[in-house]
C-alpha cells in the first residue's frame, strides 16, 4: 500500500529507487545469493526481494561486518580536531560502536517530553549552586533549608516557567523532590560547617575562552580537545598552598569505581582534579595541590523501612547513601581539614580509629596519585589512536550481565551486538580490589616510563 501511495506501480520503478541509492560510485561486483563480498566499494547482490529472505543474503555476504573507517571517513566525520568531553571519553571507552553511531552518524533515539532524570540533574545543580552561593556558617538549619527552598522556587519560575502549564504527572514529579533536594542542601551544608575547606567555585568550565583552558593532545594525526566543568571546587589555604578538591554532585547510579577507572571509565573527576594542579595557579593564584576528588550522591534517596520508622533512623539511612566516594589525599593535616575527626567517616571515603590513625580505601598518597596522573595521560592516548585508525567495533565494556554498555544502550536495534560475529566481543573485566589496583597502576608505570601525567594545556 505504501508504495501505491508513493506512485510506484511496477517493481522496475521500484528497483529504480534502489539504484538511485546506491548513488554514484561505480559498481565493483556482482555476487550471488550466500556468496561474500571479496572486492571493496559498491557490490551489488542478486536475490529475491523478500526483506526476510533479503536480509538473510546481505548477512551472508558480510553487509553487517564493522569495517574501520578510512582515513578521509575519520576526517568527514570527526574532523582532525576532535572535541572531547568527560562523558564523551566514557562513551568511546564503553562501545565503540556506540560513540560512532552518536558522534560519528549523529543519529538520535526519540525521547518523550518529561522531567526525567537529565532534567532532574540540572534542577539539582542549579539549586545546590544557588543556594551555596548566599549561604554561610552561620545560618542555622531552618534558615539554610528557607534558602533551599527560594532557589527551588526561582528555578521553577524562572527555567521552567512555573507548573500552570504542566500535566499532572509533570507537577506531580517536580513537588515530589522538593524533599529530597532539601535533605541534600541540608547534608552539604552539614559537612562545609564541619571543614575548613569552602566553595572557590562553581561551575569551573575547562576550553577555549572558558575559566581554564581545554587540555589538548595531538596522537596519530589527530586532535583530542577535552572540555567540561566541575560541579564545584573547594579550598583550604595551608603553607602558602592552596588544596583543592572537585566535588562532583551524582544524580545517576554511577558510583566510583576503581575498576572502571582502570579501563579508562569515569575519569571526568580525575581529569579536573590533574588539570587544576597544573593550570590553576593562573585561576587562584598561588600553588595548588590535588586534595582530592568527591561524588556527592545527589538522587532521590530510596530509604528501605517502615512508614512509621523514627525520623532519627530515617536521617542515619540517609547518612549512608549520601556519604561520599573517591579518593582522598592520604595526609592527616588535609583530611581533618576536609571533616572533623568526630564526622569524618559521615562525609568521606576515611575515618579516623580510636589510635589516631586515619583509614579507608579512598586514601591516596602523592606518589599513587602521580601514577594515577599517568594513566589518564594513557588513556587519553589510546583513545585518540582509536579514532584516528577509524575503530567502530561493537566491543562493549563488560563485568556482568546486569553491568554492562549494553544494558541501556540507545542502537541496540542498529548494532545487532552478535558475540563472535566480525569484530563483535565483549570486553569482560574482572572486579579489582583497591591493591590490585595501585599495584596494576605501578605496573603500567614501570613498563610505560615514569612519564608526567596530563598532556600540556592549550
Amino acid at each position: 500500500p505504501g508504495n501505491k501511495q508513493g506512485g510506484i506501480t511496477t517493481l522496475e520503478d521500484k528497483s529504480c529507487g534502489c539504484v538511485q541509492k546506491g548513488g554514484s560510485a561505480p559498481i565493483m561486483d556482482v555476487i550471488g545469493y550466500g556468496d561474500p563480498v571479496v572486492s571493496k566499494g559498491l557490490n551489488m547482490l542478486c536475490g529475491p526481494g523478500n526483506d526476510l529472505v533479503s536480509a538473510t543474503a546481505l548477512t551472508a555476504a558480510g553487509a553487517h561486518r564493522r569495517e574501520p573507517l578510512s582515513p578521509e571517513g575519520v576526517a568527514a566525520l570527526y574532523g582532525r580536531w576532535i572535541p572531547m568531553s568527560a562523558s564523551r571519553l566514557d562513551e568511546h571507552r564503553a562501545c565503540h560502536f556506540s560513540y560512532f553511531m552518536k558522534y560519528g552518524l549523529r543519529a538520535r533515539p526519540r525521547r518523550r517530553a518529561d522531567f526525567g532524570s537529565r532534567e532532574y540533574g540540572t534542577f539539582v545543580h542549579a539549586v545546590l549552586e544557588d543556594t551555596l552561593k548566599h549561604w554561610d556558617k552561620s545560618m542555622d538549619p531552618a534558615a539554610t533549608r528557607a534558602l533551599a527552598r527560594a532557589a527551588m522556587e526561582r528555578y521553577l519560575k524562572e527555567e521552567l516557567g512555573g507548573l500552570e502549564d504542566k500535566s499532572p504527572r509533570f507537577a506531580y514529579l517536580f513537588r515530589r523532590l522538593d524533599r529530597a533536594v532539601e535533605r541534600l542542601v541540608d547534608n552539604v551544608t552539614e559537612e562545609l560547617r564541619h571543614s575548613e575547606f569552602s566553595p572557590l567555585a562553581f561551575e569551573l568550565s575547562f576550553g577555549p575562552g572558558k575559566d581554564l583552558p581545554a587540555v589538548e593532545l595531538e596522537v596519530d594525526g589527530v586532535r583530542l580537545s577535552v572540555t567540561g566543568a566541575v560541579d564545584r571546587v573547594d579550598g583550604w589555604e595551608h603553607d602558602g598552598k592552596l588544596y583543592v578538591r572537585v566535588i562532583d554532585y551524582k544524580t545517576g547510579k554511577k558510583v566510583f569505581n576503581l575498576t572502571d577507572i582502570y579501563h579508562g571509565i569515569g575519569l571526568q573527576m580525575l581529569l579536573y582534579l590533574f588539570t587544576l594542579e597544573r593550570k590553576g595557579r593562573e585561576l587562584f593564584g598561588r600553588e595548588v595541590v590535588g586534595a582530592g576528588a568527591l561524588y556527592v550522591p545527589a538522587r532521590d534517596l530510596p530509604v528501605s523501612g517502615t512508614r512509621d520508622m523514627a525520623e532519627a533512623a530515617r536521617r542515619k539511612e540517609e547518612d549512608k547513601i549520601l556519604r561520599r566516594k573517591g579518593l582522598v589525599l592520604e595526609d592527616e593535616a588535609v583530611l581533618t581539614a576536609m571533616a572533623d575527626p568526630e564526622v569524618m567517616e559521615h562525609f568521606l571515603p576515611a575515618k579516623m580509629k580510636r589510635d589516631g590513625t586515619i583509614v579507608g580505601e579512598g586514601l591516596a598518597s602523592l606518589e599513587r596519585l602521580g601514577r594515577l596522573s599517568a594513566h589518564v595521560r594513557r588513556v587519553l592516548e589510546e583513545v585518540g589512536r582509536e579514532l584516528a585508525a577509524g575503530t567502530v567495533t561493537a566491543d562493549p565494556y563488560w563485568r556482568s550481565e546486569e553491568e554492562n554498555a549494553c544494558a541501556r544502550c540507545e542502537y541496540a536495534a542498529a548494532c545487532q551486538f552478535e558475540e563472535g560475529r566480525g569484530g563483535d566481543c565483549r570486553r569482560w573485566s574482572r572486579t579489582l580490589k583497591p591493591e590490585e589496583f595501585w599495584a596494576a597502576l605501578e605496573e603500567e608505570n614501570r613498563k610505560g616510563g615514569d612519564e608526567d601525567g596530563l598532556p600540556t594545556d592549550r
